[in-house]
């Protein structure tokens, strides 16, 4: 369906577009509806344009020889994410299918270099978005080579709760992927995962449910980052 330029304007990577190019690129966009589950491109697809979630949430992932699924990013509105894949002709450089029903629109890519053409502000927009991404990536890559299994849950617990709930004191994380995605994408096992989880709850630092945890205790987050609790 047509997009409306509000929906592009909720996506900080398009904070500096002006109302006529920000129109102008509307029309060429088209929203979709995702059922959980659906493929939204596979490793390797030619890349048409890029998305931005305006409902629900997307996985990014890779795809080991063995089958293996590794997560790398879970995208929630108003974000966009496969900017990247528009700059040359190796295709889509991941997998991303929708954690739950989602929305996402597409935003071509003939008309986006164009507007990058005209539009300096919005090039520093893109570098910057690119920019998360890579500092993300990294992140989960020094997590994974330095920390053990209980700070690697802790760093993204705190990541994530001072992302969604902002400032200090308690606050509640949504879980957008099941437990199982979620320990992929730290590299831990799933029974190690829930084990983890067990021992927040014991100490008092978390309260898990379904599809939520709430951080208690922030602190002892960051006690488990540093290892000062070993007990």
């Amino acid at each position: 369906m047509p997009v409306p330029a509000d929906t592009l304007a909720r996506c900080p990577l398009f904070a500096s577009l002006d109302r006529r190019h920000l129109a102008r690129l509307a029309e060429a966009c088209r929203e979709r509806a995702y059922a959980a589950g659906a493929t939204l491109f596979r490793e390797g697809d030619p890349a048409e344009g890029f998305f931005i979630v305006t409902a629900g949430a997307v996985r990014v992932f890779k795809i080991a020889p063995d089958g293996r699924e590794r997560t790398l990013h879970v995208i929630y509105p108003p974000h966009a994410f496969a900017e990247v894949a528009v700059f040359d002709d190796r295709g889509y450089p991941a997998f991303a299918s929708a954690v739950s029903s989602a929305r996402a629109v597409m935003v071509p890519r003939a008309p986006f270099l164009a507007m990058l053409d005209e539009q300096p502000g919005a090039a520093r927009q893109l570098i910057q978005s690119l920019s998360h991404w890579m500092h993300r990536l990294l992140d989960q890559l020094e997590a994974e080579a330095f920390l053990n299994a209980r700070a690697r849950v802790a760093t993204w617990l705190l990541r994530e709760v001072e992302r969604q709930a902002g400032g200090g004191g308690a606050g509640v994380v949504r879980l957008a992927q099941s437990r199982k995605d979620l320990a992929l994408q730290l590299g831990v096992a799933p029974e190690t995962l829930s084990r983890i989880q067990t021992e927040l709850e014991e100490r008092g630092t978390i309260r898990a449910g379904r599809r939520h945890i709430e951080v208690l205790d922030r602190d002892g987050l960051r006690d488990a980052i540093l290892g000062q609790r070993d007990g």
